[in-house]
C-alpha cells in the first residue's frame, strides 16, 4: 500500500503494483512504437537505464521495426527470411530489402542511417567545424553504442582513411527514355550529395571510363557507366529492350563465345577483376501486368550474363540493383520489389545484394543504395583477407 498526502492535506492510498508502473508494463509493439520516435542518441540513453530498456536496445525485433519505419529497409543476414518479409503487412511501405552477411543486425544499420552518423562522418572528414555538442555526441556513438548494442561501426579518422571505390553502373535503367536522366543526375552534381570531382580514364577504347564522385563528405567512389551502344542507337535498342539488348550486333557489351553462349566482351572483362560492386539500374515502368514476367525476364538474363562472366574471378562483391521510376510518365503500372528479387533470382545468390526504389525526379533511393553499398566496402577494405582474394582466377 501506497500512502500520499494531497495538496488539501487529506491522505489518499494507492496500491503499490500501480505506483510502480512503468512504459515497460505496457504491450512490447507499443513500447516499440513510442521509443522509435526517438533519437539514436536517446534510444542508446533509455538502454542504460534499467534491465528493460537494456533488453529493449538488446532486441533485434526492435531495431528491425526501427529500420522499416524509419527508412522503409529491411536487411536480412539470412535469405529464408526474405519471401516471409515481402509477404508482411505492414502500415510502412517497403522501399528496399537487401541481403548482407556481414551486418551485425539492424541496429548496425540504424547507425549508419541515422543523421548522428552522417554528421560525426562529415566532421571527421573535415568538412565541418566540430564543435563541443558534436565531439560529445561522437564519442556517444563511438563508447555507449558499442557497449549497449554490442557491436561497433568505426569511424574514419580523416579523409586520408577514405578509399575510392569503383563501381560500375549498368543495365537498362540507364538507357531507358523514362530513368537515363539518374545517370545525368549524379554524374553532372555539384551539391553536397554527389560531387563530380573528376574525370576517370578508362580502358583503352573508353571501356570502364567515368567520373570519381564524393558522396556526402563521407565517401569517395569511381563511377563507371557502360552502356550498350551509342545514344542514337540506343533509343533503337531499348524500345525492343527484350530482344536487341541481347543482341551482340546491337550491344557491344556482349558477344558470342564459341559455343554461340553470350558472355561479356573481353575488354570489359579485363576490367571486372578492379570493381568492388556492380550497379544493375531498370526501368520498372511497364505497359501492363501481363508484360511483367517478359520485362524481368529480359533484365535477368542481361544481369545473368554480367554474373557469369564475374564468377570466372574470386570474387564477392556486392550487387546493388536500382529499381528506377520516373512518376512523371504517367506509367500504367510498376514492377514490384518483390517481381525483382523473384524475377532475377537473387535469392540463389550467395554474394551480398540489395534491391532500392528510386525515383528519378528527385533521386530519392539512390542515397539509401549508396549508403549500404559503401559502407559494406569500408568494412570489407579493413579486412586483409578480402584483398588478398580479389582479382584472383578461380
Amino acid at each position: 500500500m501506497h500512502v500520499e498526502n494531497t495538496s488539501e492535506g487529506k491522505l489518499t492510498t494507492t496500491d503499490s503494483a500501480e505506483a510502480n508502473t512503468s512504459i515497460f508494463d505496457l504491450p512490447r509493439e507499443i513500447i516499440q512504437q513510442i521509443v522509435s520516435y526517438l533519437s539514436l542518441q536517446d534510444i542508446c540513453q533509455l538502454g542504460a537505464t534499467c534491465r528493460h530498456g537494456h533488453s529493449l536496445t538488446h532486441d533485434e525485433d526492435f531495431w528491425e521495426f526501427q529500420v522499416w519505419k524509419q527508412f522503409g529497409l529491411y536487411f536480412t543476414t539470412d535469405l529464408n527470411t526474405v519471401t516471409e518479409a515481402l509477404a508482411k503487412t505492414s502500415r510502412y511501405p517497403l522501399e528496399g530489402l537487401a541481403y548482407d552477411p556481414s551486418v551485425q543486425g539492424n541496429r548496425e544499420i540504424s547507425v549508419i542511417y541515422s543523421p548522428e552518423f552522417k554528421r560525426i562522418m562529415i566532421e571527421r572528414n573535415g568538412k565541418a567545424k566540430q564543435d563541443p555538442f558534436r565531439a560529445k555526441l561522437a564519442n556517444s556513438i563511438k563508447d555507449i553504442l558499442p557497449r549497449l548494442l554490442a557491436f561497433y561501426v568505426a569511424l574514419p579518422v580523416g579523409v586520408e582513411d577514405q578509399f575510392s571505390a569503383r563501381l560500375v553502373l549498368f543495365g537498362p535503367g540507364i538507357e531507358s527514355a523514362n530513368t537515363k536522366l539518374l545517370v545525368r543526375r549524379m554524374v553532372n552534381a555539384r551539391s553536397s550529395t554527389f560531387d563530380a570531382v573528376e574525370f576517370i580514364k578508362g580502358l583503352p577504347g573508353g571501356i570502364g571510363s567515368g567520373v570519381k564522385i564524393n558522396y556526402n563528405h563521407m565517401y569517395n567512389f569511381d563511377l563507371m557507366c557502360l552502356y550498350s551502344n551509342s545514344e542514337s542507337i540506343r533509343e533503337t535498342v531499348y524500345h525492343n529492350r527484350n530482344g536487341a539488348r541481347l543482341d551482340p550486333n546491337l550491344n557491344r557489351m556482349l558477344v558470342k563465345d564459341s559455343t554461340g553462349k553470350l558472355a561479356i566482351q573481353p575488354s570489359i572483362v579485363k576490367l571486372l577483376p578492379t570493381l568492388h560492386a556492380l550497379v544493375f539500374a531498370i526501368d520498372t515502368a511497364v505497359d501492363s501486368r501481363e508484360k511483367v514476367a517478359e520485362e524481368v525476364e529480359g533484365m535477368r538474363k542481361e544481369l545473368g550474363v554480367m554474373l557469369e562472366s564475374q564468377s570466372k574471378f574470386n570474387l564477392c562483391i556486392p550487387l546493388l540493383v536500382l529499381a528506377c521510376r520516373n512518376e512523371s510518365v504517367g506509367a500504367n503500372c510498376f514492377i514490384s520489389l518483390e517481381e525483382i528479387i523473384v524475377g532475377l533470382e537473387l535469392l540463389e545468390m550467395k554474394s551480398p545484394w540489395g534491391v532500392f526504389e528510386v525515383c528519378c525526379e528527385n533521386m530519392r533511393g539512390v542515397e539509401k543504395g549508396l549508403d549500404w553499398v559503401l559502407h559494406h566496402l569500408a568494412k570489407k577494405r579493413r579486412e586483409l583477407s578480402y584483398h588478398s582474394m580479389q582479382g584472383q582466377s578461380s
